[in-house]
């Protein structure tokens, strides 16, 4: 029931029924295995009757199992309930990104939750399921029946018995038990994630969540841990595009590949730019696409991307908001099946690379201001370490400044930092975080929006459950979001009272949910924002860059374009400069490249797919097969991956200690 769902919802095309049949076929096995799962201790109970022939005993056993397989039952269910709705926004089973959820705000998650979706019917059917249940459990473990065998047939039964439940616990006949590397049954990714049932991977991410706790930086388990420095060389050739001749190759630092310096600039040092960097929430690139008198999406954001360098194969860095975040502070990638930098020890040291403390040291007042919680991810402990003067929350407004449940309205957080540029009598640095587009999708009674009427074109996309009324709330907070932003810009660009302001415009991530991402159109699924705008002396001509690029690489391209003589570190590249062909890395575990696209999935083995532009312009992927190309695309990933998380390992044996001495002191 749960494979037949899954598929009616989330299917994007018409498969071979040889397929489709193979993949259900397949997913009993995985099927099988989840059943192992669940009656594991009913089987492990009975077992034991052998040893223990007591009635009482067997009594117990009984009732114990009645009620365990009741609650294991409505337990699928709900992990079935649940991850219907999780793939809605991640493209993907119930995986390990399911426990960001107790990480982030989780009573603004809850309350997101109840407004969203279908909690009480899921409820109410849980408990109906409960019931039935437990009543149809009741005919399997009534009370004992005096059946009489023979000796050798209870000896048979119990052996054979043992061996079938350890064939289907382990689905498979081979070495291994069935695992998720037996899922890529076929060269399509949606049919791939048809087999294997939400439970069996929530059970995969649990223990991939386990394994965390204790696990090794990435470096130490990849093929460079023995050869860190050609890791190095690597990185800089492939995702900086840096000439590593003169490098030496015996030396264990990052510095000479990854340190680089600006450029002197007279003007710049006379007079420096204000710069404002801006990360809406879920501000997705491709539904701009759509834009069109009756349905006025960006509420005039476009025109300002018209005026802009604007970087049109831009796409995020990690799958969600605070790994994209802390990959623009730090310019550095975000690690696969890894917890965000705030959550671990990483997040108390200061880092070379936050670019915030370069623009501090050139005599900048730099500012964070976010609209949410600063407990949201332990950023409030995060943030002020990397640079920042000023750090600003939820808490910082007005108590009655009007917000949703993860944060104060996009309207208020533009008029603080406007307020902050107007009365402002030094350069200044600030990175500006907005909340309102974010699920439950709520907005100020008094908005009023443009048109905003979805082609028949548009609506067809829609996943069917989210439906259209649905769809339109999602726009609509698009719509505010991008209104605000356009506020803002109008009032810095029209204001002469500040003439001299550069301002980078992205995103945290693309639209979560709505619609499904085929796998030739998996750009779009990661696609978003990036432009800069400016005085015509710094930004000189609008136009457009179509050369790679993700949140690692803003920090170097700002640099290069506001800094003078500043030496920087970073693990991104400047998209400015000319002939610009270096990769990017997506923690999903996607590689763009300018001919290829890579993906492979670190914590399950080879599952991978090689794909290559049909067209220079690089938007639609074909699946290909080149197994050289796929092993050089994967070495470089790797030990890119390797050296920031080498890096990260540097920079906590060198500062840690720092900290554990200011803390002996005071």
């Amino acid at each position: 029931m749960n494979r037949l769902t899954f598929y009616s919802l989330y299917a994007d095309a018409t498969y071979d029924i040889t397929n489709i049949i193979k993949g259900f076929v397949l997913g009993m096995r995985y099927d099988s295995a989840t059943i192992m799962y669940g009656l594991s201790i009913p089987i492990l109970l009975f077992f034991l009757g052998v040893l223990i022939p007591s009635e009482n005993y067997l009594s117990f056993s009984r009732r114990f199992s009645r009620i365990w397989t009741t609650i294991i039952i409505c337990f699928f269910f709900m992990i079935f309930f649940i991850d219907v709705f999780f793939y809605e926004f991640y493209q993907d089973h119930l995986n390990i990104v399911f426990f960001d959820v107790f990480e982030d705000d989780t009573v603004a998650v809850l309350k997101t939750v109840w407004k969203n979706y279908p909690v009480l019917t899921g409820f109410i059917g849980f408990t109906i399921i409960g019931f039935t249940a437990y009543y149809f459990s009741g005919k399997v473990f009534r009370s004992k029946r005096n059946v009489f065998f023979s000796t050798i047939t209870n000896g048979f039964i119990l052996v054979a018995s043992l061996i079938l439940f350890a064939i289907m616990a382990r689905a498979s006949f081979s070495l291994f038990p069935i695992n998720m590397m037996d899922a890529a049954y076929t060269n399509d990714q949606f049919l791939n994630k048809l087999a294997p049932n939400p439970v069996f991977t929530f059970e995969k991410a649990i223990e991939a969540r386990s394994d965390q706790v204790s696990a090794l930086p990435f470096w130490r388990l990849n093929k460079y841990k023995d050869d860190i420095q050609t890791a190095f060389s690597k990185s800089g050739k492939y995702f900086i595009g840096l000439d590593d001749s003169n490098y030496d190759h015996q030396s264990d630092t990052l510095t000479e590949h990854f340190f680089r310096k600006t450029k002197a600039n007279k003007r710049l040092s006379v007079n420096p730019p204000h710069l404002v960097i801006i990360l809406m929430e879920g501000f997705g690139s491709w539904i701009l696409d759509y834009e069109s008198e009756e349905f006025q999406i960006s509420c005039g954001v476009s025109d300002w991307i018209e005026k802009s360098i604007y970087f049109d194969h831009f796409v995020q860095s990690g799958y969600s908001s605070i790994q994209n975040l802390a990959a623009t502070i730090l310019s550095l990638p975000s690690i696969p099946e890894r917890i965000p930098f705030t959550q671990r020890k990483y997040g108390i040291i200061p880092f070379e690379s936050a670019f915030a403390e370069k623009y501090r040291q050139q005599g900048y007042e730099t500012t964070f201001v976010y609209g949410g919680k600063l407990s949201w991810q332990r950023i409030g402990d995060f943030i002020p370490h990397q640079g920042f003067d000023n750090v600003y929350g939820e808490g910082d407004f007005n108590m009655n400044t009007p917000k949703t449940d993860w944060g104060v309205y996009d309207e208020y957080l533009f008029d603080f930092v406007y307020e902050k540029l107007v009365n402002a009598d030094s350069p200044q640095f600030i990175m500006l975080f907005t909340t309102t587009n974010h699920p439950p999708f709520d907005l100020p009674t008094e908005f009023i929006h443009p048109p905003l009427m979805m082609d028949p074109s548009l609506k067809g996309m829609i996943l069917e459950n989210w439906g259209e009324n649905l769809a339109q709330k999602r726009f609509h907070a698009y719509q505010y979001a991008s209104c605000q932003l356009n506020g803002f810009l109008k009032d810095i660009y029209d204001n002469s009272q500040i003439k001299n302001v550069v301002t980078a415009v992205t995103a945290d991530h693309n639209l979560q949910g709505i619609r499904h991402y085929a796998e030739t159109d998996v750009l779009s699924q990661f696609r978003i924002p990036f432009f800069i705008l400016g005085p015509e002396t710094i930004i000189k001509n609008p136009r457009i860059i179509s050369s790679f690029g993700s949140h690692v690489d803003i920090a170097p391209t700002l640099m290069e374009l506001t800094t003078v003589n500043t030496a920087y570190l970073s693990f991104g590249k400047n998209l400015l400069s000319d002939g610009q062909k270096a990769w990017v890395v997506n923690q999903n575990g996607f590689l763009f490249s300018n001919e290829f696209v890579l993906h492979y999935d670190y914590p399950n083995g080879p599952l991978h797919g090689l794909y290559q532009w049909k067209s220079p312009n690089k938007w639609e992927l074909e699946r290909i097969d080149n197994l050289d190309e796929t092993e050089k695309l994967l070495d470089a990933m790797t030990a890119y991956y390797s050296v920031a998380s080498y890096y990260l390992e540097e920079e906590w044996d060198k500062k840690s200690p720092t900290i554990a001495n200011k803390k002996g002191n005071k």
